[in-house]
């Protein structure tokens, strides 16, 4: 099912994303890096499924979690046909042109259902873990200083905006304030997932080419979403610098979301739940071996 829902995605940007008439390499190199994400969000389930057969009994947050982000694929497809109803139903004011509220609601739910689709993988890979922690270790501090740093940058971008002559009213600032909270919110989640992951990197879990995949993948979504953030602080001239800038987040967020599905795809993570079957039926043979001796003992002639 979402191997179908993966091609459905990928025909979906291929009719929407149109490419130019003569693209260039650049431009086809930026298509496809926009491309890839959103298939390796949709594949995430699948991976997990196809490597854990007993996922859905065994590790039901984990699932969740990665269903919950491939959702959000396809809520990010309805926002075009739903623009028309939103604006029907809620139009913008002449104060605020810009700004449709129904729109702005759906733009804030995919943000929530993010959140907690990368907070359930958290979580359920925090669960699958065998080992515990090696020693004490700093990225206990990471969360809280995702939070100050996004909380700061956030607030210092939006008393940068150009306003012109547009008030500020308690919608416009309800509005600018729910954007600072939301893109903290995604920071933090995402420095959460890395934490957990690179904890479990640390213990030596397994598979650890799987928890090592994981690891670079939330690191390299992490940079792309601090350079995200930096852009609205950084007055930069040069074009050509401004062109690097916005490869280096598209590269960045594309290779996270493969690396995270690779990681997926390799096996993570490798709990002593999933092997329970295994030992189970390991633990039948050991009883039956043990059975066979009894009988031999038993069978044998007398001393």
């Amino acid at each position: 099912m979402f191997v179908l829902l993966a091609i459905g995605d990928l025909v979906w940007y291929v009719k929407t994303l149109g490419l130019p008439a003569s693209p260039s390499i650049s431009d086809v190199a930026v298509y496809a890096l926009q491309v890839i994400p959103s298939v390796a969000v949709i594949l995430l389930p699948a991976a997990l499924l196809i490597r854990h057969r007993d996922v859905p009994s065994r590790a039901r947050t984990l699932l969740f979690g990665t269903i919950l982000y491939a959702l959000v694929q396809g809520l990010l497809i309805l926002t075009e046909p739903l623009q028309g109803f939103f604006e029907s139903v809620t139009p913008a004011s002449q104060e605020l042109p810009f700004l449709v509220p129904l729109a702005a609601l759906y733009s804030g739910l995919i943000s929530v259902v993010t959140a907690f689709g990368l907070t359930y993988i958290a979580v359920g890979l925090s669960q699958a873990r065998r080992y515990e922690d090696r020693g004490r270790s700093l990225m206990v501090l990471f969360v809280p200083v995702a939070a100050i740093f996004g909380t700061v940058v956030g607030v210092l971008t939006v008393s940068r905006l150009q306003l012109g002559d547009t008030p500020m009213s308690p919608t416009l600032a309800i509005y600018l304030g729910a954007s600072v909270v939301l893109g903290v919110v995604r920071l933090v989640v995402w420095v959460y997932l890395a934490t957990v992951i690179t904890r479990g990197t640390q213990a030596g879990e397994d598979p650890r080419g799987g928890w090592r995949l994981g690891m670079l993948g939330a690191g390299l979504v992490i940079i792309a979403l601090v350079l995200v953030n930096l852009n609205g602080l950084l007055d930069i001239q040069d074009q050509a610098f401004v062109t690097a800038y916005r490869y280096a987040i598209i590269l960045g967020y594309a290779l996270g979301h493969v690396s995270l599905f690779g990681a997926f795809v390799v096996g993570l993570p490798a709990s002593d739940e999933f092997d329970g079957d295994k030992d189970e039926i390991d633990d039948e043979d050991e009883d039956e071996d043990e059975d066979e001796d009894d009988d031999q003992f038993d069978d044998g002639p007398a001393g």
